[in-house]
C-alpha cells in the first residue's frame, strides 16, 4: 500500500461521503505505520473501535466505511468462540475474533464478515504477527507465503465487488 500522511488522508476524506461525525472521531496517526509495503488493507478506526474506514489498496485504492463487533459468543454458553477469518484465513482466539459489517451504497444492503478483532490481516498472512504463528499451528495449511498473499487479495477484491466500490 502506498503510504499517506495525514494531509492526504484529509484530502481522500473530502472526495467520499463519510459522515462528518465519523471524520471527526477518526484517529488516524501515519507515524506508528511502519510497514506500508507490506498492506493490501488498513483500518482506520475510531476510538471506541466500533466504527471507522478500511483502506484497501488492489489495483485501485478504496476507502470504505465499516462497523466492528467484538468478541462473539457462542449463543448457548455465552463463551467468546474462536473463528477463521474470511480475509485473511488466521484463526483468532475468542477475544480477538470480530465481525466486520459493510454497507453497500447503492440499496443501503448490510455484507457482514469474520475477521480478525484487530483488522490486520494483511500482517497476519505475511507471519509478522504471533497471532499469525499461533494460527499456523491451528491450521495446517500446505501454501507459501505468496500463495496466502493472493488469497488475500482475490478476498478484497471479492468484497469490493460486492460492494459495488468506487475507486479513488
Amino acid at each position: 500500500m502506498k503510504s499517506l500522511t495525514r494531509e492526504q488522508f484529509s484530502s481522500l476524506l473530502k472526495e467520499q461521503r463519510i459522515k462528518t461525525r465519523l471524520i471527526r472521531e477518526l484517529r488516524f496517526n501515519p507515524d506508528e505505520i511502519t510497514d506500508w509495503d507490506d498492506r493490501e488493507m488498513l483500518a482506520v478506526g475510531t476510538r471506541s473501535s466500533a466504527e471507522g474506514l478500511l483502506l484497501v489498496q488492489t489495483d485501485s485504492f478504496y476507502v470504505i466505511p465499516y462497523e466492528l463487533n467484538t468478541g462473539i459468543a457462542d449463543k448457548t454458553s455465552g463463551r467468546s468462540k474462536p473463528i477463521t477469518c474470511d480475509f485473511c484465513y488466521t484463526w483468532q482466539r475468542g477475544g480477538n475474533a470480530a465481525r466486520i459489517t459493510f454497507r453497500r451504497a447503492s440499496d443501503n444492503h448490510t455484507f457482514s464478515y469474520l475477521c480478525c478483532g484487530d483488522l490486520r490481516c494483511s500482517l497476519h498472512v505475511r507471519n509478522l504477527t504471533p497471532e499469525s504463528i499461533l494460527s499456523r499451528t491451528q491450521l495446517h495449511e500446505d501454501i507459501t507465503t505468496e500463495q496466502r498473499i493472493v488469497r488475500h487479495m482475490r478476498k478484497l477484491d471479492e468484497v469490493i465487488l460486492t460492494l459495488g466500490a468506487k475507486p479513488i
